[in-house]
């Protein structure tokens, strides 16, 4: 941790949009390095841990399918010195560049509310945890 500053959770929530922002880009490298080395991020029904895990499943996602995350209503708290909880929605969209049907429009594929808990370390804000359930339907009415 830095001595003369101390760590804000406004820097917390800015790691979430840098996170979103990597991972539509397909920075799939820079997703990883968000991840502290221990962190857990829970992904599409499974606990990636540490950023070799998480560097490995991005490096798996199918390159025809383009990706914009909208992050709305984020609120961020510092819930210990060096620890914060970043709570927003997320809204997901994606599209194809195969040439298949849907490679016109967008089309909405989630509404999450996510929360994350990021540490503080000599690299700046990491992801401790990243946690997100289905919103809109809601996940036990979804089928």
């Amino acid at each position: 941790m830095n001595d003369k500053t101390p760590p804000r959770c406004e820097d917390a929530a800015a790691q979430v949009l840098n996170f979103f922002e990597a991972l539509d880009q397909r920075r799939h490298g820079d997703v990883a390095k968000l991840m502290a080395s221990d962190g857990t991020w829970h992904r599409q029904g499974r606990a990636l841990t540490g950023p070799d895990e998480v560097a490995a499943a991005l490096a798996t996602r199918d390159p025809a399918r383009q990706t914009a995350h909208i992050v709305t209503n984020l609120q961020a708290e510092l819930t210990d010195p060096g620890r914060a909880r970043v709570r927003f929605y997320l809204l997901a969209y994606e599209s194809r560049t195969d040439g298949g049907t849907q490679d016109a429009a967008p089309r909405l594929v989630a509404i999450r509310f996510c929360t994350d808990e990021l540490v503080h370390g000599e690299s700046g804000w990491r992801f401790a945890s990243r946690v997100s359930h289905r919103h809109l339907p809601p996940e036990a009415l979804a089928r």
